[in-house]
């Protein structure tokens, strides 16, 4: 059942038992300014979904269970290492305002593992980000009208496994499912199969520890048993571990095998000899796509052929140079097999309905299309980016005007478009053209396009009401337009920034363990990816409030330092009169 926490401290709170030189010292690290600044940001009302309302025993305090996440995920540590900070550390007491003399007062691994099941089922981390990156903005007055966009790869906690290795682990995973909760269905298996994989005491064979030259040979074997396996099991009931095990063989099968007409007997030392032919080859791995499955551990893994196996993770961040705190406005966790280039307009998206759309973003070469660009720049938002591909062959000169030799305005801080012959366009318009991709409608001023001289080679079309248009293909017109750009000093400067995010890349994988996760499942990636950006953006804001204290102080004392010399020297003055008459004296 839902309730709120209460907001009463207690008097037997840790940093009240000890002096006060040492209550002195533990101000000066981060628990108090995680007290102060951000645990009271956290919104409970946010996983009330997660409860019951009027039904079981009341929750742990909510704001307690949470906070521990984010310092949890702050300093990469396990649950037993979470508990054993939050009973024994004095920073963690403080910060989390815990009494070490009530029993009640703590957080058990049993806790945090229930409420990460809970949101698993009902994912509210995207919610518990928007709120806190909201309030951190407003708290730090942070800029967000310059971000950078950029993907890299996350791992879950599987084995990367070869194809031979795949076909045996699915393999085990589905008999040791039946092994615990059908023993009656595993009796129906024939004995030689099982045994290839899994052995009489139920622990792992060696099967697919097979020698390079006979990995091939086995792959047949095992792609004719996970037949045989669908096959056996096809239409019977089986229990809940069971059935999400025999699904995931049998996407095995649809992916990774094919279905022939004639069935294949064993080849001679085959250990499947026993067994009766059935029609099933293993895919060529050169033909398999990045979707396919990749391990039976964790199904949604994808495989990218530039990063591996995984997920991909798209960061947007803040960049302004003017702001003292860089934030992370937006994450996702997507399959890696996807491109990049597809994660520009929902990123964009995603930020504009969180109220934080920026006018300029920075991003790598993978980002830099042409539809992207245009997708973008109808949003009203400038992407800088590398354009991607060659130069190639420039064509020969002619007196027909090319759409490459137009000026197109992509935003609106940019000048208006002008034609080859320096006429301004009076309006611009993006649309996307589903056959020939991104154009710009310019409107020209019809005077002026009637005495130009090269008007009977240009691609403009007078309309009926007088007005003359230009249909340009910003798929000829940007890319040599783009190119030229990148050689400049100001491509360079306003380019410069982007490298940034690779920095925030560096400091979530190996400050924040994003790189080795110790979960399985793509929601559970999601939300165990999410504490940790929002631990990375705390991090950054309660680094930056200690040093502005620091500062602060430190100014305190060189004012009281320099009153204190001066009321020295008055005194000295104001006594050196009679100082000097007694020496005479």
């Amino acid at each position: 059942m839902f309730r709120h926490s209460t907001t009463q401290s207690s008097m037997f709170e840790s940093s009240f038992q000890m002096s006060e030189r040492k209550r002195r010292r533990l101000e000066k690290t981060w628990a108090k300014d995680y007290r102060t600044h951000c645990l009271p940001m956290i919104d409970e009302e946010i996983f009330r979904p997660l409860y019951c309302e009027d039904n079981g025993a009341p929750c742990k305090s909510i704001r307690l269970v949470v906070a521990v996440e984010l310092m949890k995920a702050m300093f990469d540590l396990t649950d037993e290492e979470t508990e054993q900070r939050v009973d024994f550390d004095i920073r963690w007491h403080t910060a989390l305002g815990l009494d070490p003399y009530n029993d009640d007062d703590y957080v058990c691994q049993r806790t945090l593992q229930n409420f990460r099941v809970r949101m698993a089922k009902k994912p509210v981390i995207g919610l518990l980000f928007d709120d806190l990156l909201d309030k951190q903005v407003t708290r730090l007055g942070t800029k967000t009208d310059v971000q950078r966009f950029d993907t890299t790869q996350i791992r879950s906690n599987f084995a990367r496994l070869t194809r031979l290795g795949l076909f045996c682990e699915t393999h085990r995973v589905l008999l040791k499912a039946l092994r615990r909760e059908a023993e009656a269905v595993l009796a129906t298996i024939p004995g030689s199969l099982r045994r290839r994989y899994l052995r009489d005491d139920g622990g792992d064979s060696s099967y697919d520890d097979a020698r390079a030259s006979d990995s091939r040979r086995r792959l047949d074997v095992a792609a004719r048993d996970a037949y045989r396996l669908r096959e056996a099991l096809r239409g019977v009931e089986l229990p809940t571990e069971a059935t999400e095990a025999y699904r995931i063989l049998v996407r095995l099968v649809e992916e990774h095998c094919e279905i022939v007409s004639a069935p294949q007997s064993s080849a001679d030392g085959d250990a499947d000899a026993d067994l009766a032919p059935v029609p099933v080859v293993p895919k060529e791995a050169k033909t398999l796509t990045g979707d396919v499955l990749q391990t039976p551990h964790d199904p949604d893994v994808t495989y990218s052929g530039h990063k591996g196996q995984g997920y991909a993770l798209t960061l947007a961040e803040t960049c302004n140079p003017e702001n003292e705190v860089q934030l992370i406005t937006h994450f996702s966790v997507d399959p890696a097999c996807e491109s990049d280039a597809d994660r520009v307009e929902p990123t964009l998206a995603a930020l504009d309905e969180r109220g934080v759309m920026p006018e300029t973003v920075l991003a790598d070469t993978s980002f830099g299309s042409v539809e992207n660009v245009a997708a973008a720049a109808r949003q009203g938002v400038e992407l800088i980016a590398p354009q991607p591909g060659s130069s190639g062959v420039e064509e020969e000169s002619s007196l027909c005007v090319r759409d490459e030799e137009f000026t197109i305005q992509l935003v609106p801080s940019q000048p208006p478009s002008v034609c080859p012959c320096g006429i301004e366009a009076l309006a611009t318009v993006l649309r996307d053209d589903p056959e020939v991709g991104p154009v710009a409608l310019l409107r020209m001023p019809t005077q002026s396009c009637a005495a130009c001289r090269r008007r009977g080679w240009c691609s403009s079309l007078l309309q009926d009401n007088g007005d003359t248009l230009a249909l340009i293909s910003l798929k000829d017109n940007l890319p040599p337009h783009r190119r030229a750009a990148e050689q400049t000093d100001a491509f360079l400067d306003a380019y410069r920034p982007r490298a940034g995010i690779e920095g925030t890349n560096s400091e979530l994988k190996r400050g924040q363990g994003l790189d080795a996760l110790r979960v399985r499942g793509e929601q559970r990636v999601k939300n165990a990816s999410g504490f940790r950006v929002m631990a990375c953006n705390l991090k950054r804001m309660l680094r930056h409030l200690g040093d502005t204290r620091r500062k602060a102080n430190k100014s305190v004392n060189s004012s009281l330092s320099t009153l204190n010399f001066a009321l020295k020297s008055a005194f000295l003055i104001w006594w050196s009169p009679y100082i000097v008459c007694r020496a005479a004296a």
